[in-house]
C-alpha cells in the first residue's frame, strides 16, 4: 500500500569488477522537495542515482518511495512511478524528437495499443514546456548536447513520474538555460513531484533546492536542509545578473498534466526499469 513518504534509501551497496562505488549509502528525500546531490567528480553521484532508480541494481540494500519497494517490484510497475533522465542521452539515430519524448508514454499502453488523444497532447505540452516544439520533426542524434538534455527532460515530464531523478541536467547548457532547467524543477516540486538532481555548481543547489547532499568516495559525508528565506536571498539572485532568464519554465498547462500530492501510480519511463 502506498503513503505520503518520500524517497528512503538504506545501507546502499553498489560494486562493479570487483570495486566499491557506493559504500553503505543512507539517502532520504521529502516527498515534494527540491534536492541536490552533490559533490566531486568520481564521488559516485550518477551511480547512486542509477541504484536509486533500479537502472543500475545494488548488490545490497533497500530502496522505498511512498511504501512501494522500487526494487523489488516489476519493471513497468516501476517505470510508472520514477523517471531518471541520464546525463549523457543516447537513443536510437533514426527517432526524431517527438518519438523520442513519446518513449515516455510507453509505460502507460499495452504492446499494441496506440497512441491516445490524452498522451499526445501530453508530448506536445512537453515539447513546449522545453521549448522544444519547432525540432519535433528533426532527428534526436542531430542536436547539440544541451537540445539533447532538453528533449530527454521532455521525455521525463511526458513521463509524469511522481519521483524525478536527474544527473547533471544543467549540464551542456548555457547559464540561462541552466536557470531555466531549476526554475522548472522547482515548479515541479511544487506540484508535488519529488526531485533529486546531481549538481555540479553549489550556487545554483544554494539558490533552488530544500536539501543538499553531499557525496565523497561513494559516502554520504553531510546532509543540509535550506530554508526558504536562504534560497531567495542567496546565488539566485547572483547567477541572474549574469545572464536573463529563459521564458521555458513549466507551463500552467504542462503543471495540469503533473500528477499532484496522491498516491495513484502515475507514468513514467521504461528507461528507469533496470
Amino acid at each position: 500500500m502506498s503513503d505520503n513518504s518520500g524517497l528512503a534509501a538504506e545501507r546502499i551497496h553498489v560494486t562493479t569488477d570487483g570495486t566499491l562505488l557506493i559504500d553503505n549509502v543512507d539517502c532520504t528525500v521529502a516527498r515534494g522537495s527540491l534536492s541536490a546531490l552533490v559533490g566531486p567528480n568520481g564521488a559516485g553521484k550518477s551511480t547512486l542515482l542509477r541504484a536509486l532508480t533500479a537502472v543500475q541494481a545494488p548488490a545490497s540494500g533497500s530502496v522505498t518511495f511512498g511504501g512501494h519497494d522500487l526494487l523489488g517490484m516489476p519493471r513497468r510497475q516501476r517505470a510508472r512511478l520514477a523517471a531518471f533522465v541520464e546525463q549523457d542521452a543516447t537513443t536510437d539515430s533514426a527517432l526524431t524528437v517527438g518519438m523520442v519524448v513519446a518513449l515516455g508514454r510507453l509505460p502507460h499502453h499495452s504492446l499494441w495499443e496506440a497512441d491516445s488523444p490524452e498522451s499526445a497532447a501530453i508530448v506536445t505540452a512537453s515539447l513546449e514546456t522545453v521549448e522544444m516544439t519547432t525540432f519535433r520533426e528533426r532527428e534526436f542524434q542531430s542536436l547539440s548536447g544541451g537540445e539533447k538534455q532538453r528533449v530527454m527532460l521532455a521525455r521525463a515530464l511526458a513521463q509524469q513520474p511522481q519521483l524525478l531523478t536527474l544527473d547533471e541536467p544543467t549540464n551542456h547548457l548555457d547559464i540561462a538555460a541552466q536557470l531555466a532547467v531549476l526554475e522548472l524543477l522547482s515548479s515541479l516540486r511544487d506540484t508535488g513531484v519529488t526531485v533529486l538532481a546531481a549538481l555540479h555548481d553549489l550556487s545554483l543547489a544554494a539558490s533552488y533546492c530544500d536539501h543538499v547532499i553531499v557525496l565523497s568516495h561513494g559516502t554520504v559525508r553531510s546532509r543540509h536542509s535550506l530554508p526558504a528565506s536562504a534560497r531567495c536571498a542567496s546565488g539566485r539572485i547572483r547567477c541572474e545578473e549574469r545572464a536573463p532568464q529563459r521564458s521555458w519554465p513549466a507551463t500552467p498547462r504542462m503543471l495540469a498534466m503533473t500528477p499532484a500530492r496522491s498516491t495513484r501510480l502515475r507514468g513514467a519511463p521504461s528507461a528507469v526499469a533496470g
